[in-house]
């Protein structure tokens, strides 16, 4: 596909942009016949036997058995076969780990369709639906150079006798696949159908805080070779007076404050975290397990560290026995190595400064911006150094990976200067969502003008990634003004006045940007509006450079649901995958559509679906995720332009009125910019030029993608 990669993966054994064909190597057989052996999950009553024997059973002490059938489950107890495969073997030095392939993957797969497994209806395995011939033409010829599927490892909810806390399947507990997707042979038949059409495959790694599965069970149990896995101490028994009372060894309480700082004066826990000065960092603090009968038979209670909620458990990166490290060397492995998988998503927010706080940190009352409390890259270890290290054992495989977390954008540069190929977007999604609710495009101006000053490359910018059911406020907080921007876009979203996420689908945001309830939305006579709404939200990732990701929630225009699912926000419906009537093996239950399923807008040249793949066709052709945005221009109130350098010399400029009035936008080229010819990307218009001014008609929240050029040069969007 592209002979320039065969020299930069030479020998490289993955499913990479290098061509289609598999490469056989002695040490990819190897992994095969570990993955064959590796320990699988044991179905039917023997497990269930085990857990019900581990989590109830008196004991004088933990179950050998029941830990043996552990560890077979636990991503540590998985990880010696995988590492087995590598370690001392010449695939070490196959690849640079600072190799910088960026435009590589660029040009192959710009866009991406992006698939959470948990939130699609299909009737059938996942995997398996994926590979139809219908969808995967459907995928070729719309554009989409990537299919990427996140999370597909199994989660904590399977081990509902323990724990019941519900998840949106991102507390992976597993390396292996989650039953909805299918199995292995399932996979395989995807990657081959996929290598036959040169679309790339990429996921997730596990995140940084997992579920609560075996690896946390069996350090709590004191198994042997499972200490430091997690972020966990064992509470001294004099003080259990002061940990809240639970039911069973498995219900988790968090600590109170009073609880903490008693054992934070004793030297048990640090007094202060630098991630809990952070307001941009997601909540988390300490909580304590029941009492835990370990292998030795004594029983304890273990305070340990959880992000978000206390199912949720963080991986103790820092810990000198690096077990941490090995689960995430062992799923890098597993993905970049074994599935061919070309790019992969890091998701380590939740190690973003869990270090002791130093009286030398920056952060919140410092130089630094009162308002965001930004720390410095530096100062946010052992974060960075985690990142760091995972990209370059991605690329020594001969993968990408990309930063997949929420983090303020004031530490993009710092982040793109680190070993990722490319971060997750944290100015357009939040700011354009804004922009559409307030009809003020002021802030997404301006955080995009900082970025140009400080160096972004936006050709490496994950536009969409893990968008499709929320918007996320805290990226505003790096305006001067950020803690009162965050607020009235919570308000003006309809969300919780304490929280600064709002849990809503980029339809249903574009609904209440036009005062509409459902219904209203779905009225024929809205039909128009919706779309051209929609179609602006989704503009501010298509029309930039860097790498775009769109879902079935973004394409199908599905909204909240009128009566959420016990324990999951309102946007946690299943959106049909392809066919309208296929089924949810989740029991979600079905998310409304404005646009209609994908395989019936497929079929409509007039659909919401045809607009979008025209633009990513000539986003593809013209090679806008290479681009380098050049400047950020203001019009009439509540219009914005953004304009951005093609490869060959072309330009394209997005232009978007996000108020409720039709405006006339005059548009001046910036300086350097050369054009006596511009066409519209969507309806193939001409524009006048006049000057080196373009003067834009732009209906209420409509946007315009348009390319700029030369007498004579090639038009994508008179052709496709």
């Amino acid at each position: 596909m592209l002979q320039v990669l065969s020299i930069v993966t030479w020998a490289c054994y993955g499913r990479f942009i290098v061509s289609a064909a598999r490469v056989t190597t002695v040490l990819l057989l190897t992994l095969a016949v570990l993955t064959a052996c590796a320990p699988r999950r044991h179905a039917g009553a023997p497990g269930r036997a085990f857990a019900q024997a581990g989590a109830k059973k008196e004991l004088p002490r933990a179950e050998p058995a029941y830990l043996q059938w552990l560890e077979r489950q636990s991503m540590l107890g998985t990880a010696a076969q995988l590492i087995a495969g590598i370690s001392g073997t010449q695939v070490l030095w196959r690849n640079s780990a600072v190799s910088r392939r960026a435009p590589v993957l660029l040009r192959a797969a710009p866009n991406w369709f992006s698939v959470n497994p948990h939130a699609v209806s299909a009737g059938q395995p996942v995997f398996k639906a994926l590979a139809s011939p219908d969808f995967l033409d459907f995928l070729s010829k719309a554009g989409m150079n990537g299919l990427y599927v996140a999370p597909s490892g199994e989660h904590g909810d399977i081990w509902g006798a323990l724990t019941s806390v519900a998840s949106d399947g991102d507390n992976i507990t597993s390396f292996h696949f989650d039953p909805i997707l299918g199995d292995e042979a399932d996979f395989e038949q995807l990657a081959e159908r996929l290598d036959q059409l040169q679309i790339q495959m990429g996921g997730d790694l596990p995140p940084a805080a997992t579920g609560l599965g075996p690896d946390f069970m069996l350090q709590a149990r004191q198994a042997a070779r499972f200490d430091g896995v997690y972020a966990m101490v064992s509470a001294p028994q004099k003080k259990w007076n002061l940990l809240p009372t639970v039911q069973s060894e498995w219900d988790c309480r968090p600590l109170v404050p009073e609880a903490a700082t008693s054992f934070a004066q004793d030297g048990l826990l640090p007094e202060l975290l630098i991630r809990d000065l952070l307001p941009w960092a997601t909540p988390g603090g300490w909580a304590v397990t029941g009492a835990v009968r370990g292998a030795d038979g004594q029983t304890r209670r273990w305070i340990y560290r959880y992000s978000g909620d206390v199912s949720r458990p963080v991986l103790l990166w820092q810990d000198p026995s690096g077990q941490a490290r090995r689960i995430f060397s062992a799923a890098v492995i597993r993905h970049t190595g074994m599935q061919r998988q070309t790019l992969t998503g890091v998701k380590l927010e939740t190690l973003m400064g869990l270090d002791a706080r130093q009286t030398s940190f920056a952060g919140k009352g410092s130089s630094q911006d009162a308002e965001s409390g930004v720390a410095l890259w530096d100062e946010l270890s052992p974060g960075p150094e985690a990142l760091n290290d995972i990209s370059r054992e991605t690329h020594r495989y001969g993968g990408w990976i990309v930063q997949a977390d929420v983090l303020p954008p004031s530490l993009t540069a710092s982040v793109l200067a680190a070993s990722v190929d490319f971060t997750k977007d944290t100015i357009a999604a939040p700011a354009a969502a804004y922009a559409l609710l307030s009809a003020d495009a002021a802030p997404l101006a301006a955080l995009l003008r900082i970025s140009l000053a400080a160096g972004v490359d936006h050709s490496r910018i994950a536009r969409g990634l893990n968008d499709w059911q929320h918007v996320d406020w805290r990226p505003l907080l790096d305006l001067p003004t950020g803690r009162n921007l965050a607020q009235k876009a919570q308000n003006l979203s309809g969300g919780s006045p304490d929280g600064l996420c709002r849990w809503s689908t980029p339809a249903s945001v574009a609904a209440r940007a036009l005062h509409f309830d459902a219904v209203q939305a779905a009225s024929p006579d809205n039909v128009e509006i919706m779309r051209r709404t929609c179609f602006s939200l989704l503009a501010w990732r298509t029309g930039l450079p860097g790498l775009v990701f769109v879902s079935p929630q973004d394409l199908t225009g599905a909204l909240d649901l009128a009566v959420p699912q016990d324990g999951f926000p309102a946007s946690f419906g299943a959106a049909p995958l392809w066919q309208a009537n296929g089924l949810s093996r989740q029991g979600r239950p079905q998310a409304r559509l404005l646009f209609g399923a994908l395989q019936n807008q497929w079929a409509d040249d007039t659909s919401f679906l045809q607009s979008m793949s025209r633009v990513m066709r000539v986003r593809q052709k013209s090679g806008l995720a290479e681009g380098s945005l050049l400047a950020v221009l203001s019009g009439p109130s509540g219009c914005i332009a953004a304009f951005s350098r093609l490869p060959d010399g072309r330009h394209w400029l997005l232009a978007t009125n996000f108020s409720a009035e039709r405006r006339l936008f005059p548009v001046r080229l910036p300086a350097g910019v050369a054009a006596d010819v511009a066409r519209d990307v969507l309806d193939h218009q001409i524009l006048p030029l006049h000057g080196g001014m373009l003067e834009l008609v732009l209906d209420a929240r409509q946007s315009r993608h348009i390319l700029l050029g030369k007498e004579g040069t090639k038009s994508e969007g008179a052709t496709s």
